[in-house]
């Protein structure tokens, strides 16, 4: 028999002689008594209190009892560890040695051993002691793991890579050791080293694919100052340039660029996948989508592009056409355009596109269309007939509840209620505990605010305070807390019907009629409706793209109405702003923290904290 066999035999032995004393059984030839049993189980419960209590002297002389009487290998563990903590060094180094004699199989007095010499400064005597462990290591990887697990429980991390290493050497590629190298190097932050072996694991084996992925997010789950962010990148970067073909690195970096919102990287090296696959329409069509949902906009088109340029017979065409035109028209909407000319030629696109598209594109194309046709050419006349014929035409629940809630808007903002009210019943009704259905109640809700029926529109809103989504509830709290406070503090509702009908302006668009509104608020209104009136008179500056007069307005808020519900939105906004229009990182900073801090509970929290980090 091999030297390398006769390794592996001793040590699997040792294996199930620990795993016997971890259940009690007792050692060959002494079958104990139920007296017996018991007698054990109080002296260990004993011992084992006595170790917790730091009473090590009593642990020691209980546990060395134990072996002496049992003969398990547990109770020795126990035995070493107390004469540790008492730094009995010269007592622990002869124990061990005599115990690896009487069992040469049990691989973690030889470990303690190099541990024992190691905290008596002995590094000659460690060496030694290590090199005799390692110089006939078996090509079995189990073993190897287990051996290298002794070494790191101890801190001898070095000792215990270069186990693994010289296992990996030994195995010879029939199996690798690499994810366990990558993870000692990742606890000892070594990262470079873990990217590294994570590398060669996913070269050698891809199916290691979200194994690998998975344990980097936990990597960067924790990076707190973006330090092994920054590595992964240089490191992911240099190692696809050297292996370009190698398409599980090229996909990590994708998925690495996006958890960064490097959205320009992960497009570019996506299409560099396809182009050697011809297999990625999908997930371009999918990463273009996430782009246009990030509002990037110019990304976004550029991937929906490079599928409209592989023609009319790919089967993502459609939604690709749909997705240009609509990132074209949400970047106009982002830029707050008001070129009439570039909304028609996006109009006309819109109707050259309707035989190319299936039914779903071809509902978002429609909504598209009739708030082109409403808001920006002034033809709501035209949507109205658009969308009624497309309600008829329609099969789906699901489409024709968006068509219907888009119908209602419009019949809205031309004051025609009664013709909305019912819309927005016919969504609630069809879909009643769905998404859509919640947002069907809310602006029939929001609707009855606007034409004075606050008690009806209370209690809806009463409902959907509980509802799954978190936009729609808030929105249902801060429009309920709006009605009731005001209420409260104004039992006539003169000081409610003045911000409903402000609210209401802003609904149809009317903003000057809505900022004249809401100017003799602030000028005289009661403490409940100022906060409201500025916040409603910031999200108008800011549409207007008057982001310092915005961020002055929401920041009075916070000053001035600090305990308003208002308070930790308008916060967030003015953070967002300075972090995003006017390049005031520091300040954005201060107002993080300041909701984090202040307002702990807020749904913007989680949001604050992400851009906290980020910054």
């Amino acid at each position: 028999m091999s030297k390398h066999w006769f390794f592996v035999l001793l040590i699997n032995a040792a294996f199930v002689i620990q795993a016997n004393a971890q259940i009690g059984t007792p050692p060959k030839g002494k079958k104990m008594s139920g007296q017996q049993k018991e007698q054990l189980q109080i002296d260990e419960q004993l011992a084992a209190q006595y170790y917790r209590d730091q009473d090590y002297e009593n642990a020691r002389d209980l546990y060395a009892q134990l072996y002496e009487r049992y003969g398990q290998s547990h109770h020795f563990q126990q035995y070493i560890e107390c004469l540790l903590q008492l730094k009995d060094y010269g007592k622990a180094e002869k124990e061990l040695k005599s115990f690896a004699r009487k069992d040469p199989s049990y691989y973690r007095a030889a470990v303690d051993l190099v541990y024992v010499y190691t905290l008596q400064g002995k590094a000659d005597k460690a060496r030694k002691q290590f090199n005799e462990i390692t110089k006939d290591l078996p090509a079995h990887a189990s073993t190897l793991r287990n051996l290298s697990y002794a070494f790191q429980n101890r801190g001898l991390n070095d000792m215990a890579m270069t186990v693994l290493e010289k296992g990996n050497a030994l195995l010879d590629g029939k199996e690798t050791l690499y994810m366990d190298m990558a993870y000692l190097s990742q606890s000892t932050a070594n990262y470079q080293e873990a990217f590294r072996y994570y590398f060669l694991e996913l070269e050698v084996h891809p199916g290691q694919y979200n194994n690998i992925r998975n344990r980097l997010q936990t990597m960067l789950f924790y990076d707190v100052n973006h330090s092994i962010s920054d590595e992964l990148r240089m490191a992911l970067l240099q190692k696809t340039q050297e292996k370009p073909d190698n398409l599980e690195l090229a996909q990590l970096l994708v998925w690495f660029a996006l958890q960064q919102e490097d959205y320009d990287i992960a497009l570019a090296q996506c299409q560099s996948i396809d182009r050697k696959t011809h297999d990625q329409d999908a997930q371009i069509n999918n990463l273009a989508s996430i782009c246009l949902n990030n509002k990037q906009f110019d990304v976004a088109k550029e991937g929906f592009s490079y599928i409209l340029d592989k023609g009319k017979s790919n089967p993502f065409y459609g939604q690709a056409l749909t997705g240009t035109i609509k990132a074209d028209y949400l970047k106009l909407l982002a830029e707050n355009s008001t070129d009439k000319k570039a909304f028609e030629r996006l109009s006309k696109r819109i109707d050259d596109a309707y035989n190319d598209i299936n039914t779903n594109d071809l509902t978002k194309l429609t909504l598209i269309q009739a708030d082109i046709l409403t808001y920006r050419l002034g033809q709501s006349d035209e949507a109205i007939q658009l969308l009624t014929n497309a309600i008829e035409t329609v099969g789906g629940k699901q489409d024709q509840a968006e068509l219907k809630l888009k119908l209602a808007d419009i019949y809205l903002r031309e004051d025609e209620v009664w013709e909305a009210t019912l819309l927005y019943s016919q969504v609630d009704k069809s879909l009643k505990e769905e998404p859509l259905g919640h947002e069907a109640r809310f602006k029939n809700a929001q609707l009855r605010y606007f034409i004075g029926e606050y008690e009806w529109a209370e209690s809806q809103l009463k409902v959907l305070k509980a509802a799954t989504s978190k936009l729609i509830a808030n929105d249902a709290m801060t429009l309920s807390l709006i009605i009731k406070d005001n209420l409260e503090a104004d039992t006539l509702g003169l000081e409610l019907k003045r911000l409903a009908r402000a609210d209401y302006r802003i609904y149809q668009q009317r903003d000057d009629e809505a900022v004249a509104l809401l100017e003799e608020i602030v000028a005289s209104g009661n403490e409940v409706s100022k906060p409201h009136a500025l916040f409603r008179k910031g999200e108008i500056a800011e549409k207007r793209r008057s982001f310092a007069e915005a961020e002055g307005l929401y920041l009075q808020i916070v000053e001035q109405y600090p305990q308003s519900y208002m308070a930790d939105a308008a916060l967030m906004r003015a953070a967002l702003i300075e972090q995003n229009e006017l390049n005031d990182h520091e300040l954005a900073k201060q107002h993080y923290e300041k909701l984090i801090d202040d307002y702990p509970t807020s749904i913007y929290t989680a949001q604050a904290k992400k851009n906290y980090r980020k910054l």
